[in-house]
């Protein structure tokens, strides 16, 4: 089957990495290699960067799974315009550890927001609009408390408020007493 011209050019722009090929044979090369991986691997293949000088495909990134590592370049090698294949593909800190990755930062940050967001509300309920000089910073169940309050019972009340509230296991103290110096 023949792929026109003009839908190989808007493919092009789509996949990352294909542009670098030379000339428009390698550019098809390149859009074809990426295919089969594609079909053949899912989307493991994605951190696969392929480049083509000449239908010589050089293979490089890094995926999640030894089968794909193993497999890629025996896979480009079946593209009709390829003339040779190197790969260096690492395993490891492929796209689905990257995903899971990201996934675990946003679960810890939303957590995190969370737990902030709790603790600010028990602060409001206990000291008032003193609450609103008292930032509350959460990592894991630690929070910090830091800002100036005006008096002693004020201070001592928000530090029992936050250990007291639920998911605090810890409450670091940065608060002064008094007015700060501005």
């Amino acid at each position: 089957m023949r792929i026109p011209r003009l839908a190989v050019m808007l493919a092009l722009l789509a996949v990352p990495g294909t542009l670098a090929a030379a000339t428009l044979d390698d550019a098809v090369t390149s859009l074809k290699v990426r295919t089969v991986l594609l079909e053949r691997f899912g989307a493991d293949a994605l951190g696969i960067q392929i480049e083509v000088s000449a239908g010589n495909v050089v293979l490089s990134g890094s995926v999640d799974r030894s089968r794909t590592r193993d497999g890629a370049e025996a896979a480009a090698r079946e593209v009709k315009g390829v003339a040779g294949v190197q790969a260096r593909i690492a395993l490891g800190n492929g796209p689905a550890t990257k995903t899971r990755s990201a996934s675990r930062r946003a679960k810890r940050s939303w957590e995190n927001s969370m737990l902030e967001t709790r603790v600010k509300a028990r602060l409001f309920e206990q000291v008032g609009g003193n609450a609103l000089k008292i930032r509350v910073q959460a990592e894991g169940s630690t929070v910090i408390l830091e800002g100036t309050v005006p008096t002693g019972s004020v201070r001592a009340t928000a530090l029992d408020t936050a250990r007291a509230t639920k998911g605090v296991s810890r409450v670091v103290e940065r608060l002064a007493v008094g007015q700060k110096a501005g």
